[in-house]
């Protein structure tokens, strides 16, 4: 059982490294931007997409609503913390004094509070939601992507310094495909094997179900992100993006998948959206927009965002 979990470890570890260094020569060529927030976030995002659509087909929506809230309460705390902290710390091999975001981060920033205020008013409307809702967040999620996609053409034809050749981007390509694939096909083994080593050695249930589940369940997308920062903390605004587009991703598509396939199932609405851990991961995520729409990360703010994620974890003990 150890050394099963310790081999997909391994394995998931070099996936994320293949998509680090795939997205990083991605990143001169269209900007760390739109590689983080478009190409990454979709990439490492996919195994959240087959759990909630495999989810909302068996009618287990609540199940589904819950993976989304967890994923993307992590993402907006634990997440951002540990980016910021290992940026400006020795962990990175280059660490920088503060993350220095570019002017194009504001507009998901501006991305990431409309798709939270958009779902949270969709959701209380109509106490759930229905196809009007879904076509609604998945259109806002295609304007987002047209728009960071037309900044990053915009960027590969400018002139601001040297860019890599096509065989460079050819390599890159195939990492970021190997590395997906590897991710996706590796995913739901490793969040089982990691399950099922914490209960044979006797962790609690509800440290499980709190704790590790969620944790597990977003591990390939953190790896990736957590490799980019320890190789060059000036790479942070990759992990950063690749976040931000995964929060869009959660906050829009990921959300409306629910009744669309309601829809096809015959079923009016996804009730029973609107609950303390929805609105708990609203409030954080205008918090981090707030945040991010300052284009400067700074170690405090690092460790303001982690006890964010420890004070959580807390509440929901004691909720519990």
């Amino acid at each position: 059982m150890i050394g099963e979990f310790l081999g997909l470890l391994l394995l998931l570890t070099a996936a994320a490294a293949l998509l680090s260094y795939g997205a990083e020569t991605f990143a001169e060529k269209f900007g760390a931007h739109f590689t983080g927030s478009i190409l990454l976030a979709l990439i490492t995002t996919l195994p959240e997409y087959m759990f909630v659509v495999w989810a909302a087909i068996k009618g287990e929506y609540a199940m589904a609503v819950g993976s989304a809230v967890g994923a993307c309460t992590i993402l907006v705390t634990l997440g951002y913390g540990a980016v910021i902290l290992f940026a400006t710390t020795r962990i990175s091999r280059r660490p920088v004094s503060a993350i220095e975001l570019s002017a194009g981060t504001r507009i998901d920033a501006l991305y990431l509070l409309m798709t939270a205020a958009v779902a949270l008013v969709l959701a209380w409307e109509g106490d759930g939601f229905d196809l009007k809702d879904g076509i609604l967040l998945s259109v806002l999620f295609v304007v987002y992507v047209f728009q960071i996609s037309r900044r990053a053409i915009r960027f590969a034809r400018s002139d601001s310094g040297p860019r890599p050749s096509r065989r460079r981007l050819l390599v890159a390509g195939s990492f970021l495909l190997g590395g997906g694939i590897a991710v996706v096909l590796l995913s739901e083994p490793f969040v089982d094997s990691m399950l099922h080593l914490a209960r044979a050695i006797g962790i609690s249930p509800m440290a499980i179900a709190i704790i590790l589940g969620p944790f597990a369940s977003e591990m390939p997308e953190k790896i990736t992100a957590y490799i980019t920062v320890i190789r060059n903390g000036r790479l942070a605004e990759i992990s950063v993006c690749n976040f931000i587009g995964s929060k869009v991703n959660h906050n829009s598509l990921l959300l409306a998948i629910l009744p669309i396939v309601a829809f096809f199932k015959h079923e009016a609405s996804v009730p029973g959206i609107i609950s303390p851990p929805f609105l708990t991961m609203t409030l954080l995520t205008v918090f981090a927009a707030g945040s991010l729409a300052r284009r400067r990360l700074s170690r405090r703010q690092g460790v303001v965002f982690m006890g964010l994620y420890l004070a959580i974890i807390w509440a929901a003990y004691v909720v519990r």
